[in-house]
């Protein structure tokens, strides 16, 4: 698992992973996101597909699960006209009997597909293995809601986290946010914001995310942006890569392999971070594509690697002490 900056295929793609793209063309299954633009239901079908190509390609793994609670948090109170689910999740006793630190997290899914259910998994695994009270945030979808619906949800989910802590971990100092793919872009980004209110964070755990959209143009940044790809793709709330200043930002962990259409996006951010003076943990996993966090369990790879991300977490967590 390197963590050059200078890497690219150095392997082939984890046989399992690539046995899961033949099936899906041998079965004739549609791209995940063909049709999302059609209104009023093309989102929803979508939607659907992506519960239906996740149950039968890679199931969720099962782990120790702690206690779970759906809240709803009034986003008027942070200035969105909009009431926002989220599940708060603890660690399971055996893993850690009283969390201190405190994690937002985001949802992959092209800012279209996915919700809380769908990286639940994903968020037990934080909550265990990082030793954390997890703050899932089931946002606005595209293209029903589109920007800034997902990123205004997501900023004030991470603001009243920060006004709730007591509630959660306890710890103010041990907050951190995070998210896989588009998930990972929404985290970037409210960690700017985050820098530019004055609220300290622990770590942006960002997983394979998107990070300067101009250079995505496909249908789930249609869906989410409209139009007008190329003028708000320029936007930090979008493209955190183009924010006026990287210094002062919490310090980054990103994990991204290199059959990952997001590697050389990844690969500029860690850059423009590091110049900018920010901590990266930078994680390059060689045999890994887009999704990998996403297949812990039929993939021993993938499970390595959301394994070590989870101690990277876990590190940032107890460096915020000191």
């Amino acid at each position: 698992m390197s963590t050059s900056l200078t890497g690219g295929v150095s392997a082939p793609l984890d046989p399992v992973i690539a046995d899961i793209g033949r099936r899906w063309k041998e079965m004739g299954i549609p791209d995940l996101y063909e049709g999302c633009l059609d209104m009023p239901s093309g989102g929803e079908v979508s939607r659907e597909r992506g519960r239906n190509v996740r149950a039968f390609f890679y199931p969720k793994p099962k782990l120790p699960t702690g206690k779970m609670e759906n809240l709803t948090i009034d986003g008027n109170e942070f200035g969105v006209n909009a009431q926002i689910p989220v599940r708060v999740i603890w660690p399971h006793e055996s893993m850690c009997a009283k969390p201190t630190s405190t994690f937002v997290f985001f949802h992959g899914g092209g800012w279209v597909v996915g919700d809380m259910d769908s990286h639940e998994a994903h968020c037990i695994r934080h909550a265990n293995e990082a030793e954390c009270v997890v703050v899932t945030v089931d946002y606005r979808l595209a293209p029903e809601h589109k920007f800034p619906a997902a990123y205004n949800d997501s900023l004030a989910a991470t603001k009243w986290a920060h006004q709730n802590i007591a509630r959660l971990g306890g710890n103010a100092k041990r907050l951190a946010v995070g998210g896989d793919s588009a998930g990972g872009n929404l985290a970037a980004a409210v960690a700017v914001a985050c820098r530019d209110a004055g609220i300290a964070l622990a770590a942006q755990f960002l997983v394979y995310p998107a990070t300067n959209l101009g250079q995505l143009k496909g249908a789930p940044e249609k869906a989410y942006l409209g139009e007008d790809v190329d003028v708000l793709a320029k936007d930090p709330r979008v493209s955190p890569y183009h924010a006026p200043s990287h210094a002062g930002l919490a310090p980054a962990i990103i994990g991204v392999g290199p059959h990952d259409f997001l590697y050389k996006d990844n690969v500029a951010y860690a850059e423009v971070l590091r110049k900018a003076g920010v901590s990266v943990t930078y994680r390059e996993f060689p045999t890994l594509n887009h999704g990998f966090f996403s297949y812990t369990a039929i993939s021993k790879d993938s499970l390595a690697a959301a394994q070590l991300l989870c101690q990277d977490l876990k590190a940032h967590f107890e460096k915020a002490d000191r």
